[in-house]
This record gives structure tokens, sequence and C-alpha cells, in this order.
């Protein structure tokens, strides 16, 4: 199926989540990009990871900066940005004892670029446990009706 598709039922799902429980799935984008990477666990594993380091680093400024709404939003996806960007530049390497050496054994990308910096944003707002289960929640169901439609018409 297209990607887009994703996206389109990620949207309608991730907003009917969000008003008929008052949480956010981690933006109503986000469900469909995670549902497009079910299949690849190292990759969402990844997009997790990054999302946390985000928030931490977020949580780490706070005190030293005026972060809350427009700048904090603005600050999150730069951060998740530049690490997507970061390990695009190191994908192509692994280190092998103290030396980094070319490699094409693993290629590991982030769902998406912004989507880190938008569900770190979320889980400033709302806390960890709430927007990791909503975006999980809303993103499984994404999945799991757009495959059964797969399955159903073709």
């Amino acid at each position: 199926m297209h990607p887009n598709i994703y996206i389109i039922a990620g949207i309608i799902i991730g907003l009917l989540f969000a008003e008929f429980t008052g949480i956010s799935p981690g933006g109503v984008i986000v469900p469909g990009y995670l549902a497009l990477y079910f299949n690849r666990p190292a990759e969402l594993a990844m997009t997790l990871a990054a999302s946390l380091l985000v928030f931490f680093l977020i949580k780490l400024l706070s005190p030293f900066f005026f972060l809350f709404g427009r700048r904090r939003y603005a600050l999150c996806l730069l951060l998740g940005l530049f690490l997507k960007l970061l390990l695009e530049l190191l994908y192509g390497f692994i280190f092998i004892g103290d030396q980094l050496l070319p490699s094409s054994i693993l290629y590991i990308q982030l769902a998406g670029a912004l989507i880190p910096g938008i569900i770190a944003n979320d889980f400033y707002k709302q806390g960890l446990r709430k927007t990791l289960l909503a975006s999980a929640s809303a993103s499984a169901l994404v999945f799991i009706l757009l495959r059964g439609a797969e399955l159903v018409f073709t």
C-alpha cells in the first residue's frame, strides 16, 4: 500500500484517538509514520531512542533557556532533525576495536525527519508513559487496519 495512505490513515486515527482519549499519540502525523515502520523494529527503536534523547536534552536545557510553547517545539524539531542527520552521516561506518571503518552491513534510519522531535515535545507536555502508550496504540491500529484492508482488497 502506498505510504501516503498510511499517513492519511494515521492523521485520521491520531486525531480521533486524541479527541476520544484526550491524549495525543505524539502528534497527529506520528501514528501513520510509525505504522510504516512496524516491519522494521530496529528503526522504530532508533526513533524512540532519538525521541528520548531529544526529550532529555530539552529537560537539560530548560533551566538555562526560556523554553516553552513554540520555542520548545521548534527546538525539539531541530534537535530531532540534527540527530537524524548525524545518524545518516555515521550510517556508513562501524567501530571495530578503536577504528572507525566503512560498512554497508547495517542501515538504520529514523521514522521521518521530524517524528522524534514531535514525539519528544509530547513527552514533555503529557509525560513519557502516556505518550508512549498512545503512540503505540494508535500506530498499531493504523497498521492493523491497513494491513487488513490490504489483505481483503488484494
